[in-house]
């Protein structure tokens, strides 16, 4: 009974441990990439627009969107629609996002930086990876290496957690 006792404060205390690592580097990492202009959730819109659209491949062909929906904006930020168009409001009129028209169907409405929304990403990574090339340098490169394997078992992890709380819930 004890050693079961035991183990079970030792997992809360790992959990504990493990959260306060998280939300520490989260912290940080605002603090890093934020240029005063942005909270760290603008910033995090930016890029997900930055990475997620108006990039036509060879594969895509006529079909090629010109910028990333709603929609898929609102799966990627794990958002309502409704607070996803709020900031995507405020992102507007700073004019670091634009809105485009579907030719084909007018109900349909892309999102894509504008030249000021690229320089922010643009500055915002550079600095990112300076600080995070910075940060190797103090670790070590075989530290390094090994946070990152870490890291990759903790998604893989969780991401096996995630499926099966979603299996379960659905039977």
């Amino acid at each position: 009974m004890a050693d079961i006792q035991d183990d079970r404060k030792l997992e809360e205390t790992i959990t504990r441990e493990l959260f306060t690592s998280f939300s520490n580097v989260r912290k940080l990492m605002g603090k890093v990439h934020s240029n005063r202009v942005l909270h760290p959730a603008e910033f995090m819109m930016l890029g997900a627009i930055h990475h997620g659209g108006g990039k036509c491949g060879e594969d895509k062909g006529e079909d090629c969107a010109p910028g990333v929906s709603i929609s898929e904006l609102c799966k990627r930020a794990h958002s309502t629609k409704s607070a996803t168009s709020k900031m995507l409001k405020g992102l507007e009129e700073k004019d670091y996002i634009k809105r485009i028209t579907d030719t084909r169907d007018r109900r349909v409405v892309y999102i894509t930086l504008t030249e000021t929304g690229n320089e922010i990403i643009q500055d915002s990574t550079k600095r990112i990876h300076e600080f995070m090339e910075k940060t190797i340098q103090k670790m070590g490169e075989e530290e390094a290496r090994n946070l990152i394997h870490t890291l990759n078992r903790l998604y893989d992890a969780m991401q096996e957690v995630t499926k099966e709380s979603d299996e379960s819930s659905t039977l």
